[in-house]
């Protein structure tokens, strides 16, 4: 019966003296379930004694930032109160000109000390047979190599009939017959036959080296059984392969397949598999079937499931930028305003969800976001939706970024016999997916701090007492990038949901401004929704997004500074690990 292995990552902690911190990513209970797969593959007393210990290969898949290391090098150190472990960083190894010395060395020393046996212990050898399978120690057999060892050319050899016995005499440097000891010249049709016997030999030594390899993996596996009374299966995890060179990667997987298959041993291979299929393609050409290729090496695959952008950001990025305490400090204002870092995050991790950008992307344009933030002087403003619009628009669309930026999108399309200009605030309802039209963005702030002479309602514009309360108000993402994002950027637009307000009434001998517009807006929406019993933090959350936006003046920066801010930021990329280790 498999043992019940219970893991608990709601805490930080130093693994190989880095912090890992909680698990912000809900991966703990993956970890569990393979924890619980993993050890029923490798090892179950219910078989019958000969039975008991099988082996086991799992691809464990995810794409880049998706949080492999952090959740491999965690759950590895957690497993090893439980079960041996191995866990071998293989990027950090791709120096060696050996892959399977990568690995034996790791297995080696780290199933040594969970031991308990020094250096010398005579348990923990390696093979003498062993040196036959390394790379750097066999001649191999290339063209030069094997005549040098042999004495004949393998060109010539293969080139050669098969019922053309006599091929000639072996050449020396000089180009005179070579003689054996009796005299007479070397016959290559008699070499040919014993480098073939030599190949068989050599081959016949590798498999028995292999076998050898593979029991003295099982026994130092079976020491740490024996000294932590832990149990079976041991656990090898090798990370990092698809960060390798490919020609490293590759020769990885085809040196240490030779070991996959050792009773009460389970392999994990952490890769972002579609990067692993590049490198063996760029190994075996482009017309190769990668894909049907790396099945051969795994029982199974796992694929991690793409974390929460919101959760993913929060792990990644330096939220402190956009705490109200550090903006107060560098004398920044945003839109929309929070006094959380975390909620601006959300705000941002929503936008970057609508335009379906990468979780590498993610970070780029959250890492692009925090250097403006960083770089703009003391007492200006930015609205950080409208940044991040842009920036994920000039990501996937450097030409649409160019005519927004310019004020010149508009697009032109046949309907019937007719057509029909469409402007940006019509065009981005199709251009972001129905599933984020609803998506709420949120801002908290009090009202009460704008009941001054300039917010006024009615024909004399007299100063109102403002009837809305401190809170969390909300509004979709689609309206506003119809109402405030479109209309920023001088497109046509349709109607704002406030202008038809003076259409039915007599006009005031002068004009209202925008401001006085929504002022008005919002005192009638409350009164309305006040009769209807209606929660206005929501329904009124996009007119106080715009009283906010005049008032404010974030209206009042201009599409150049825009423009600016995305051109400076956009060619910093981020080049970080897959996964955070500590914060600062």
């Amino acid at each position: 019966m498999v043992k019940q292995v219970i893991l608990d990552w709601s805490q930080g902690k130093i693994i190989d003296d880095e912090f890992f911190p909680e698990d912000k990513l809900g991966r703990e209970k993956y970890a569990t379930f393979l924890t619980k797969l993993l050890a029923s593959q490798g090892y179950d007393d219910q078989r019958t004694d000969d039975d008991k210990k099988r082996n086991y290969v799992l691809n464990l898949n995810a794409e880049w930032g998706a949080g492999k290391t952090y959740f491999l090098k965690r759950w590895s150190e957690d497993l090893k109160e439980h079960y041996p472990v191995v866990y071998v960083d293989a990027w950090k190894k791709d120096y060696s000109d050996d892959p399977l010395m990568t690995v034996i060395s790791s297995i080696i020393d780290q199933l040594r000390k969970q031991a308990g046996k020094d250096k010398n212990s005579p348990v923990f050898k390696a093979p003498r047979t062993l040196i036959g399978l390394l790379k750097a120690a066999a001649p191999g057999i290339g063209r030069g190599l094997f005549k040098r060892y042999v004495g004949i050319d393998p060109v010539e050899i293969m080139n050669a009939d098969d019922d053309n016995e006599n091929i000639g005499h072996i050449k020396g440097e000089d180009g005179q017959d070579l003689l054996d000891k009796n005299g007479n010249p070397i016959d290559m049709s008699f070499a040919a036959s014993e480098a073939v016997k030599y190949l068989i030999d050599e081959h016949d030594a590798k498999s028995k080296a292999i076998d050898s390899l593979k029991k003295s993996v099982s026994e130092w596996v079976g020491a740490v059984v024996g000294h932590k009374k832990n149990g079976y299966p041991a656990f090898i995890f090798i990370d990092e392969l698809d960060r390798c060179r490919p020609s490293y990667a590759v020769e990885m997987l085809e040196t240490i397949k030779h070991i996959f298959d050792i009773d009460g041993v389970v392999f994990v291979i952490a890769t972002d598999t579609e990067q692993l299929q590049h490198a063996v393609k760029a190994v075996y050409g482009e017309g190769f079937d990668a894909k049907i290729y790396l099945g051969r090496f795994f029982n199974s695959r796992y694929s991690l499931k793409s974390p929460n952008l919101e959760n993913f950001l929060d792990v990644h990025s330096d939220a402190n930028k956009l705490s109200e305490d550090y903006l107060k400090r560098v004398n920044i204002e945003v839109f929309p305003p929070n006094s959380d870092a975390k909620i601006t995050l959300k705000n941002i991790s929503i936008v970057l969800e609508a335009f379906k950008v990468s979780a590498r992307t993610a970070i780029q344009i959250t890492d692009r976001i925090l250097a403006t933030i960083s770089n703009m002087p003391r007492g200006s403003k930015l609205d950080i939706l409208m940044l991040s619009t842009l920036l994920c628009i000039k990501e996937k669309d450097n030409e649409l970024f160019e005519e927004i930026v310019n004020g010149k999108f508009e697009r032109v399309i046949q309907k019937g016999d007719s057509t029909k200009t469409i402007y940006l605030a019509e065009w981005i309802e199709s251009y972001i997916p129905t599933s984020s039209h609803n998506r709420l963005i949120e801002m908290n702030f009090d009202p009460q701090q704008y009941a001054d002479r300039q917010f006024t309602y009615g024909p004399y514009y007299n100063p109102m007492s403002i009837p809305y309360t401190s809170g969390s108000y909300c509004f979709e993402l689609l309206k506003y990038l119809k109402e405030i994002f479109s209309s920023h950027f001088g497109s046509k637009t349709m109607r704002s949901t406030f202008a038809f307000l003076n259409e039915t009434q007599q006009r005031p001998k002068r004009v209202d401004t925008d401001l006085e517009k929504t002022c008005k807006a919002l005192i009638e929406e409350h009164h309305k929704l006040n009769s209807k019993g209606i929660n206005p933090f929501q329904a009124s959350a996009l007119l106080w997004a715009n009283f906010l936006y005049i008032r404010n003046q974030f209206e009042d920066i201009g599409m150049d500074e825009y423009k600016d801010f995305v051109e400076l930021a956009s060619p910093l990329d981020w080049m970080g690990q897959e996964d955070l280790t500590e914060k600062k």
